[in-house]
């Protein structure tokens, strides 16, 4: 199981769950020769798996924290859920498999859009999605997860959210920088953790079982999913398919892509679970290029598969463990406009463990994990390239009545970078029944990746080359809110933040219009978010963010690329009296540049956009159907995310999901 600070968890992940103090560590320590490094890991891996667990099993009746044992097992309601994000020192949203599924999203990119805070578009590569939590221009040092273990490798960096089925979703965790340590490196822009769906109890009354979603709109998109529930006696079975096709504007923007999936629950020995979670994805699409260097003729073609193994249990009467291994293999083929092509085949495997101990005064606690994995790189350009990566690190937490008090230290190590030290640390602080403040800092360091080092691993290579003298950044993070209540019906957060990055990697382009990865002695970005969810009503829901940051190249005294001034979002939700589910949206963003010069005609102009959705429930007998029409860029607004890709206009997308 995989219990985090400050995360909304199911009520089956919450076994064993005391008080919510703990401290947790990622990771391991690495020595100078590969071979003692692995053995020093594995020792450490095997110990924690042995070791006792975590300040989460509790055996009295209730607690502070809203925990009831219930089956020997330790569940949590929704508002406590919530309570305990809440009072965390880390800022964390969430979304939740109801909020999923009655949004009626079509794929990860427009949940986490639907974040307050969150912003997510699609790369102007034909692959990949460009994601920014509270303002960051930097989508690369973004972390994502899996169950916990991370699914961006440290070689590549892309972010493939489209690879993984939303059917297979149970939640989506979101943090903000700076992130605590024990989530593992890559994270200093903020976090993604995406908790995959366990199947419901066999014995769940009018429980669904199947899925069907059918979706079509403008630009030639059409898409298919499938999802299926296989209960057996002693094991439950998720199966899930799609499959997507899409034409877009511009020339060569057409996109084919599909996906298998299946999370398989073994049967569970004692309090020990298993699972087995295996996922494939392909595409092939077309690599436009900028309007200002157009390639009508490249193209790509993606396959990404993984396979994880997952034994979770308890340990004594006061312990859990968590000991997961996991594989990834990536293969890129990218033909160039003249037809020089390609092949990036990237293979990562690795071994995660969590466990912990806590006092049984549950005031204080700490959690242990161990992290060894291996990148395998081979490409046609470049040649061939391993990396190591491990890390060890301690993260605590201490409860002082009103005031709650983290604090963690991480030592990572990369085989082709040496060590890096990483620490966070934070204070949440009771103002009241319904007001607290949250002080955060932070300290982590940016390994460049495969593709920043040597050639792209997405995007076409007619657009980027890689830089092999590049140098980690150094970066440090600090964050300061005050969280308000006004009674059950909303919140407002106000965070003032600040990141200093030192030899911050940026693009710079030639003259032969090829962007190269070069590193900038120092930069700084600030700024001041405010976040307001307000629900008046049974039927209607209000959330609003607002960011106000700048920023500065210290080199050359310019904005960092692709770091607006502003961002404002507000979505409404209405529910009409004909059980008619309405989300309006309105998206502004100020302009900004993208080269780091910021020259006026790279210049990227502010733009504001509207959205519409509305979905209808429709009565069937035996099974459950909605109908929804998404309206995106209702005013057609011309305007582009990344310099030199224009969004597609307004378009429509209709469809219709049935469950039985």
């Amino acid at each position: 199981m995989d219990i985090s600070p400050g995360v909304a968890r199911s009520e089956s992940e919450w076994i064993g769950l005391r008080n919510g103090m703990y401290f947790k560590i990622a990771g391991d320590d690495r020595m100078k020769a590969w071979l003692k490094t692995h053995a020093i890991m594995m020792a450490m891996v095997w110990v924690s798996s042995l070791g006792t667990g975590t300040a989460f099993a509790q055996h009295n009746p209730t607690s502070d924290h809203g925990i009831v044992v219930l089956s020997d097992e330790m569940v949590v309601t929704a508002k406590r859920i919530q309570d305990y994000i809440q009072n965390n020192p880390q800022q964390v949203s969430v979304m939740t498999r109801d909020q999923i599924k009655q949004g009626s999203y079509t794929d990860l990119n427009q949940v986490l859009s639907a974040i307050p805070g969150v912003e997510v578009k699609k790369s102007g590569s034909g692959f990949g999605s460009r994601i920014s939590i509270r303002g960051s221009g930097d989508s690369g040092k973004i972390l994502v997860l899996i169950n916990g273990r991370p699914v961006n490798s440290t070689q590549y960096g892309v972010v493939d959210l489209d690879s993984i089925p939303l059917d297979m979703v149970a939640r989506v965790d979101v943090f903000k920088p700076p992130v605590p340590v024990w989530l593992g490196p890559g994270g200093t822009a903020g976090a993604i953790n995406i908790v995959l769906a366990n199947p419901a109890p066999k014995d769940q009354e009018g429980q669904k079982n199947t899925r069907i979603g059918v979706t079509g709109g403008s630009f030639g998109k059409a898409g298919l999913t499938l999802s299926r529930l296989i209960a057996m006696e002693a094991q439950q079975l998720r199966l899930a398919a799609s499959g997507n096709h899409e034409d877009g504007r511009r020339t060569n923007s057409d996109s084919d892509s599909g996906s298998m999936s299946f999370q398989w629950d073994l049967p569970s020995q004692d309090t020990t679970t298993y699972d087995i979670n295996g996922r494939y994805f392909q595409s092939e699409h077309g690599s436009p290029g900028p309007t200002y260097h157009p390639t009508p003729d490249a193209r790509q073609s993606y396959q990404k598969s993984a396979l994880d193994f997952r034994m979770q249990g308890l340990c004594g009467e006061a312990g859990d463990y968590d000991l997961k291994t996991y594989l990834d293999f990536t293969r890129l083929e990218d033909e160039s406009q003249f037809g020089l092509t390609s092949t990036l085949d990237a293979l990562t495997f690795g071994i995660k463990n969590e466990t912990g101990w806590s006092a049984d005064d549950n005031q204080w606690g700490f959690r242990l994990s161990g992290n060894l994995a291996q990148d395998r790189i081979d490409h046609t350009l470049s040649g061939n390239h391993n990396r190591e990566n491990a890390s060890l690190g301690l993260q605590g937490d201490k409860d002082f009545d009103s005031v709650t008090a983290s604090m963690g230290a991480r030592c990572d190590y990369t085989s082709d970078f040496n060590f890096q030290p990483a620490a966070s640390g934070g204070l949440s602080i009771n103002l009241g029944s319904r007001s607290r403040a949250k002080i955060n800092a932070g300290y982590a360091v940016n390994v460049p990746t495969f593709g920043q080092l040597y050639q792209p691993s997405h995007g076409s290579i007619d657009q980027v080359r890689g830089n092999p003298d590049l140098e980690e950044e150094s970066v440090w993070t600090v964050a300061a809110g005050i969280n308000h209540r006004f009674s059950d019906k909303g919140s407002v957060e106000v965070t003032l933040f600040r990141e200093d990055t030192d030899d911050k990697i940026a693009y710079q382009e030639g003259a032969d219009r090829i962007k190269r990865p070069v590193n900038v002695d120092g930069a700084y970005r600030q700024g001041i978010e405010t976040v307001m969810n307000w629900k008046p009503t049974s039927t209607a829901s209000l959330d609003l963010s607002y960011l106000f940051q700048t920023s500065r190249n210290r080199d050359n005294d310019q904005e960092l690329t692709y770091t607006p001034e502003h961002k404002f979002k507000i979505t409404l939700n209405w529910t009409l009296p004909t059980k008619t589910r309405t989300e309006t949206s309105v998206t502004s963003i100020s302009s900004h540049y993208s080269d780091i010069e910021n020259t006026s005609e790279k210049k990227v102009d502010g733009y504001t956009t509207l959205d519409l959705k509305i979905i209808q429930p429709v009565g069937f007998p035996k099974c459950q159907t909605e109908l929804f029409v998404y309206l995106e860029n209702l005013l057609d607004e011309a305007y582009e995310v990344h310099y030199g890709y224009p969004d597609d206009g307004f378009r429509v997308t209709a469809g219709l999901n049935i469950d039985f």
